[in-house]
């Protein structure tokens, strides 16, 4: 009788873990509200490619959502967070708090550049100034951004895209810019599960290099300097380097 129940409770137990594993993420909810807002653009102004993954020279780049139109391409990375956000353009980190327990998340801005910088070494032939960043939030959190041309709600993403009226790209050009970034889409379960490994490895590299006193940039050595707000370590090749490392 008792391995009956062992046997119950093991059950159980496995079942409550698969579907804890087949549930989405809360980044996968917020990517597929996001991608449900961006599907109400007009589809013959708006060309809309989600779940972006490239692979531009030996290293994968994900990036949410890139719209595509003849006014500009859109950059989207969605954030799905609570509580109060808080940060600026500059720094590497951004401040959560939630119930006056703070965390620490990457900069979404410093993210999202990345991803457009990415698209711009892709796309050679389009003008950098033709690329609009845009991190959106959702209304669970609370965002206090000095940046605020950049950082948006979710709900706020179509009136955003549809502000730009002026048209910059031909149809031929938005054609074009699409066809490219579908054929270089290799998002799967096995190539996103990688990248996600390679994230991790490259996260864990550049924090053996700051525990050994050296910036992750640049290779510069970091100085411990004191700020308005604390602790933090500086970099001595400013201002060549801007890297900051909080305590």
């Amino acid at each position: 009788m008792n391995i009956i129940l062992i046997l119950i409770v093991i059950v159980i137990i496995a079942a409550f873990f698969f579907l804890i594993w087949l549930l989405p993420s809360k980044g996968e909810i917020g990517e597929k509200r996001v991608a449900k807002i961006l599907s109400q653009l007009p589809q013959e102004e708006y060309k809309i490619i989600n779940n972006l993954l490239v692979n531009y020279k030996g290293t994968t780049t994900q990036i949410d959502h890139v719209v595509v139109s003849t006014y500009r391409i859109f950059v989207i990375e969605t954030k799905f967070y609570q509580g109060q956000i808080y940060g600026g353009a500059i720094g590497e980190y951004w401040t959560q708090n939630i119930y006056g327990n703070k965390y620490q998340l990457w900069n979404p801005i410093r993210q999202n550049q990345v991803h457009v910088r990415v698209l711009c070494r892709m796309l050679p032939d389009i003008h950098p100034d033709m690329f609009i960043p845009i991190v959106a939030f959702s209304r669970q959190a609370s965002v206090n951004c000095v940046d605020n041309m950049s950082v948006v709600y979710w709900d706020q993403i179509k009136e955003v895209i549809q502000s730009y009226q002026r048209k910059w790209l031909t149809t031929e050009q938005v054609q074009k810019t699409y066809d490219a970034l579908v054929a270089a889409n290799i998002d799967s379960k096995e190539n996103r599960k990688q990248h996600v490994k390679d994230v991790k490895k490259r996260i864990a590299q550049r924090e053996e290099t700051i525990a050994k006193g050296r910036c992750p940039r640049c290779g510069g050595e970091l100085i411990l300097r004191k700020g308005t707000h604390g602790l933090f370590y500086g970099y001595s090749n400013y201002p060549r380097c801007r890297f900051t490392h909080n305590l």
